[in-house]
C-alpha cells in the first residue's frame, strides 16, 4: 500500500538551510560533553590470526560499543546528543560512550572462554589502548594457539535397554573425528540424542542424562571422548522408575476447547468421540469435528513423540482459529499417558471500518472500506473476507476537456471507485484425489477469489470483474509454493467521445488496443524463499517468481473449431469480448544484512511479459510501469520511461512497458526507538519489447541499457509504530533517460517528489 505526491522545492533558502545544518551537526567536537577524566571509545578493532574463527562472533562478545554510525562513517545520534544536550542531558540522540576500562577486561576474560570452547586452550588474548586526543581505539590482539582436535569416540550406557536407539542415529552424530574439541558441539549432540529418544517414546528423558568423559592425555593436542548416558531418576505416583528409563505409549487423546482455567469451572461439558480423539467442549461445538482430528498426529496405542507433538501444536497453530495452545500430559499407569490438549478459540467474526486519505501521483482522494470477516465461516476454519471499497479522487485530465458535470456530490472529486471483494481460504486441497498424507505436512490451502469493480473517470468508465481458484501449499519453514488454474478478468470499456475522438486522432495502435474491452483468462504459478529469522538479528534472502500465461486454452480451441473471427479487429472473442494472450514472469531478488540498529537492503527485480496472438498489446493491467512509492522514487508512479522516451502529453498508458528492469540498494538506520532513517539509491526503468514509431527510443536494446537507466537518490523518515510502519521517503533524479544529454549526472533539487507509504518499499 502506498501513497505518493510530486512537489516542486522552489525556494533554495529551505536547501541552503538544511545543508548548514547537517554541517554544523556533523561538525560538532564529538568529545565536547565528556567530563575532564573521561575518554570516548571510538572504535573496537580486533587482530586475529586464525581465519577458521568468525570475528563477528568475536565482535558480539565486547562489552562496550562505539556510538552508532550511520553508512559506518557519521555519529549521526552523537551528533544530535552534543547539539541539544544540556548538562550532559537530553532525551535526543546518544550521549558519548565513555571508554571503561573494567569492560575490557571482563571482555578479554570471555574472548578467552570462548575460545576454550572452541577447543583452543592455549588461546593467548591482549587489549591495547591507543589514545588521540581525549578518543580511544581498543585493540584486542588474538593468537588462538592449535586446537585440541577429538581423536576417538566411545559410548558408555548404564541403561542397556537405550543403547540401540542412541546407536541407530549415529550417523546424525555431530561429533566427528578430526573436528575440534568444541563446548558448544558437544551441548547440541546432547540436545540431539534427547530428541531421538524422545521421538522413541522416552517422555522423561532430558539433557541431563547425558554427560562426557574428555581425555586430553594422548598428547598432541588429542581428545578422547566417552559419550555417558545414565540411568532415570524419575519417580513418579504410577511407577518407581529409577534406573531403565521408560519408554511411554499414548492411552488416550483429549481436545479440550478452552483454557484449563475456563475447563475445569464448567459446569456443563459435552464429549463427543471422533476418530479415536475425546473432543470436550461447553455450550455448543463451532467445529466440524474431522477439522479438528485431522490436525492430531498421534492416537490411542502409539508411541509418543516429540516430533507427533510439534506437529501438531503447528498444524493447530495454522488454522489461525485459535488464541493459545497446550499440550498437557497425565500418566494413568506405569508407561501410558493421556494427552490433553487445550486448544482456546479466538473470536470468530469481526467487522472493520477504514478511512483512507489517499495521494496517488499527485492526485489527492479519500477511500473507505467496510470489512466483515469470519475464520470459521463453515466450522472448517474457512477464512471468509468481505470488503466494501469506495472511493473519490481528484484525477488530472490530460487530452481532454473537464466538465463540471464530471464532479460528484459538488465535490471537486471527479474519480469514483467502488466495489465488493470476496475472499475466501480453506485449509485443505478441494480435489477429487485424496491428498491425506500431503496436506498434514504442508499446510495447503484452497484460495478463491471474486471481486467487482466499477470506476469512472473523466475520459471513461470502466467495469471489472474478477475471479481466481487456486491452491498454496508449503514446502519448508523457508519456501511456499503458489498455483493458480482459474484467474479470469472482464474489463469492459466505455469511453467519452471527446477522449474517444483524441485517441483516434493520435491514431496509435497501442492506445487504440489498450483501452479496448478484453478478457483474461490466465494460469499462474508463484514460489517464494524467505528464510528471516524473527526470533535472532541476522542476514536473510527474499526471492519471488511468478509465471502466468493467458488465452492458450481458449486460442486452442478456437483454432480446432474454427471459429469465426471479429471482422474488424480479426481476433477472437469470448462472450463477446476480445481476449489477450501473452506470457509473463518476474522475479524478485532482496539480500538484507541486519546489524543490531541498521541493515543493508539489497534488491534487484526483472519482470517481462510478451503479448501475441489474439491481442497484440499487454493488457493494461499486466504491463509495468516505472516510478513510484516502491519503485524509482525519484519519479512519480507511471512518469518514467519507457526507455528516453519523455512524458506522455496524452495519456499515462504511454508509459507502460512489456520489460521492467529495477536495482535498489537501501540503508536504514535506527534514530530513536520511534523513528528510523534512511538512505537510498534507486535505477531501472521499463521498456517496450519492438519498435514503435508513436513511441521512439522506447524499445530495449542491450547496447544503450545504461543510456535508458534512471537513477535517483534520495533519503527516508521512517515511524516504526510496531504494529504498522508509516513511511515518507524524499528522492531527487540523479540521471534522467528523457534528458537531451540522458549521459548526464545532475541533482535536480526542485523536482524532489515525496512518497507517503504504509510500510517498508520491500
Amino acid at each position: 500500500m502506498y501513497f505518493s505526491s510530486h512537489k516542486f522545492i522552489e525556494n533554495k533558502g529551505i536547501t541552503t538551510l538544511v545543508v548548514v545544518s547537517i554541517a554544523l551537526l556533523f561538525s560538532c567536537n564529538p568529545t565536547k560533553k565528556l567530563k575532564e577524566n573521561e575518554e570516548l571509545l571510538l572504535s573496537n578493532k580486533l587482530e586475529l590470526d586464525n581465519k577458521k574463527i568468525d570475528k563477528e562472533e568475536l565482535n558480539a562478545i565486547i562489552k562496550q560499543k562505539p556510538n552508532k554510525k550511520i553508512l559506518g562513517i557519521v555519529r549521526f545520534h552523537l551528533g544530535w546528543f552534543n547539539m541539544f544536550s544540556k548538562d550532559g542531558v537530553s532525551k535526543i540522540g546518544e550521549p558519548p560512550v565513555v571508554y571503561d576500562s573494567l569492560q575490557t577486561q571482563r571482555t578479554v576474560s570471555q574472548m578467552k572462554l570462548f575460545l576454550e570452547n572452541r577447543g583452543y586452550f592455549q588461546n593467548e588474548v591482549v587489549a591495547e589502548k591507543k589514545i588521540n586526543k581525549r578518543k580511544v581505539t581498543q585493540l584486542y590482539k588474538i593468537k588462538t594457539g592449535l586446537p585440541y582436535l577429538i581423536n576417538d569416540i566411545h559410548y558408555q550406557f548404564n541403561d542397556e535397554s537405550i543403547k540401540d536407539y542412541v546407536l541407530l542415529t549415529k550417523e546424525k552424530s555431530l561429533l566427528v573425528n578430526g573436528k575440534n574439541f568444541d563446548i558448544d558441539v558437544l551441548d547440541k549432540e546432547r540436545e540431539r540424542i534427547k530428541n531421538e529418544l524422545k521421538n522413541y517414546g522416552y517422555y522423561y528423558f532430558n539433557n541431563n542424562y547425558i554427560t562426557y568423559k574428555v581425555d586430553t592425555t594422548q598428547g598432541n593436542q588429542k581428545v578422547n571422548l566417552t559419550l555417558v548416558v545414565h540411568n532415570s531418576d524419575i519417580r513418579t505416583d504410577y511407577s518407581d522408575t529409577i534406573g531403565s528409563h521408560k519408554k511411554y505409549y499414548i492411552h488416550s487423546t483429549n481436545l479440550l476447547l478452552g483454557t484449563k482455567s475456563k475447563i475445569e469451572k464448567a459446569e456443563n461439558l459435552d464429549t463427543l468421540v471422533y476418530d479415536s480423539v475425546s473432543i470436550i467442549y461447553s455450550d455448543k461445538l463451532k467445529f466440524r469435528p474431522k477439522i479438528l482430528t485431522h490436525t492430531i498426529n498421534f492416537k490411542p496405542k502409539e508411541i509418543y513423540s516429540l516430533q507427533d507433538q510439534n506437529d501438531t501444536y503447528k498444524q493447530l497453530n495454522e488454522l489461525r482459529v485459535f488464541k493459545n495452545i497446550s499440550f498437557i500430559y497425565e500418566e494413568t499407569d506405569s508407561n501410558r499417558l493421556v494427552a490433553n490438549l487445550y486448544i482456546n478459540p479466538s473470536v470468530m467474526k469481526s467487522f472493520t471500518l477504514e478511512g483512507i486519505g489517499t495521494n496517488t501521483g499527485g492526485d489527492l482522494g479519500v477511500e473507505g472500506n467496510i470489512i466483515y470477516q469470519n475464520k470459521n465461516i463453515f466450522r472448517g476454519a474457512e477464512f471468509l473476507n468481505i470488503k466494501l471499497k469506495g472511493g473519490m479522487e481528484i484525477q488530472r485530465v490530460v487530452g481532454v476537456s473537464q466538465d463540471k458535470n464530471d464532479e460528484f456530490f459538488g465535490t471537486p472529486f471527479n474519480t469514483l471507485e467502488f466495489g465488493p471483494e470476496v475472499s475466501l481460504e480453506i485449509p485443505r486441497f478441494l480435489l477429487p484425489i485424496n491428498m491425506e498424507n500431503f496436506s498434514k505436512r504442508a499446510n495447503p490451502q484452497t484460495n478463491i477469489t471474486t471481486a467487482f469493480n466499477f470506476q469512472q473517470r473523466p475520459e471513461y468508465s470502466r467495469n471489472l470483474i474478477q475471479g481466481t481458484f487456486g491452491y498454496s501449499w508449503s514446502e519448508s519453514k523457508t519456501k511456499k509454493h503458489f498455483i493458480t488454474p482459474f484467474n479470469i478478468y472482464f474489463v469492459k470499456l466505455n469511453l467519452t467521445e471527446d477522449f474517444k475522438n483524441k485517441i483516434i486522432a493520435e491514431n496509435n495502435p497501442f492506445l487504440l488496443n489498450s483501452y479496448t474491452d478484453h478478457f483474461i483468462s490466465a494460469i499462474q504459478y508463484s514460489f517464494i524463499f524467505n528464510n528471516q529469522d524473527f526470533q535472532h538479528k541476522k542476514n536473510y534472502q527474499y526471492f519471488r517468481f511468478n509465471a502466468e500465461t493467458s488465452g492458450n486454452m481458449l486460442s486452442t480451441y478456437n483454432r480446432m473449431t474454427n471459429a469465426p473471427k471479429d471482422a474488424v479487429t480479426n481476433s477472437y472473442n469470448f462472450v463477446g469480448i476480445r481476449y489477450a494472450e501473452y506470457v509473463r514472469a518476474e522475479f524478485d531478488s532482496r539480500f538484507y544484512q541486519v546489524q543490531d540498529h541498521a541493515s543493508l537492503v539489497e534488491r534487484l527485480a526483472v519482470g517481462v511479459g510478451v503479448p501475441y496472438g489474439n491481442l497484440n498489446v499487454l493488457p493494461f493491467e499486466k504491463g509495468y510501469f516505472g516510478g513510484g512509492s516502491n519503485g524509482v522514487r525519484a519519479w512519480p508512479a507511471r512518469r518514467l520511461g519507457p526507455g528516453s522516451l519523455a512524458d506522455s502529453l496524452l495519456s499515462p498508458v504511454n508509459q507502460i512497458g512489456e520489460l521492467k528492469i529495477e536495482a535498489n540498494l537501501e540503508y536504514r538506520f535506527d534514530i530513536t526507538k520511534l523513528f528510523e532513517g534512511a538512505f537510498f539509491i534507486d535505477a531501472g526503468n521499463v521498456w517496450i519489447l519492438k519498435k514503435d514509431i508513436y513511441r521512439p527510443n522506447a524499445e530495449f536494446e542491450l547496447n544503450k541499457l545504461y543510456k535508458d537507466l534512471a537513477i535517483g537518490v534520495g533519503m527516508g523518515l521512517r515511524l516504526d509504530f510496531s504494529f504498522f510502519i508509516f513511511r515518507l521517503d524524499g528522492a531527487v533524479p540523479l540521471k534522467d533517460p528523457s534528458k537531451i544529454n540522458p549521459y548526464a549526472y545532475q541533482i535536480e533539487i526542485k523536482r524532489t517528489t515525496l512518497n507517503l507509504g504504509i510500510g517498508y518499499p520491500f
